[in-house]
């Protein structure tokens, strides 16, 4: 239960540096998108140090590009079987397929077959998708 709160606030933490867009003023409809992984214990330091060295940094390049708002990487510390999860925030549907078009064109272009190298360690995998309906965040300081 803790691991879930901490994992919503950073959720909430991150929309705070949005510079306080309100998303309903805009008529938007937000996207949270989690990527649940099922990885073996003894494997989590290879994905974790993959991810990080090619990934993170085209994830950050489209978060400074405004492709998507933001995302993380939450592990397991006390639950379920999925341990190694990935969340990203986006304006909308469309926005998210953009970016995951580029995204995947970069790292397949950047690191040839670094999906299949993480991926391989895999148990199992699942997506969800959420639309953020309410917000609400501490105003600026």
């Amino acid at each position: 239960m803790k691991m879930f709160s901490q994992f919503f606030a950073i959720i909430l933490i991150t929309f705070l540096f949005l510079g306080g867009k309100s998303f309903a003023q805009d008529n938007e409809q937000p996207l949270l998108i989690v990527s649940f992984n099922m990885v073996s214990m003894s494997n989590m330091g290879t994905v974790s140090r993959i991810a990080d060295s090619l990934f993170v940094p085209i994830l950050k390049e489209l978060v400074d590009e405004g492709m998507i708002y933001s995302f993380g990487q939450f592990n397991h510390a006390w639950g379920d079987e999925w341990n190694y999860n990935m969340w990203y925030t986006a304006k909308d549907m469309a926005s998210f397929e953009k970016f995951w078009d580029e995204y995947v064109k970069r790292g397949s272009e950047r690191h040839p077959g670094s999906f299949a190298a993480v991926t391989k360690y895999f148990n199992a995998h699942k997506d969800n998708i959420y639309t953020i309906r309410n917000q609400y965040s501490l105003p600026p300081q």
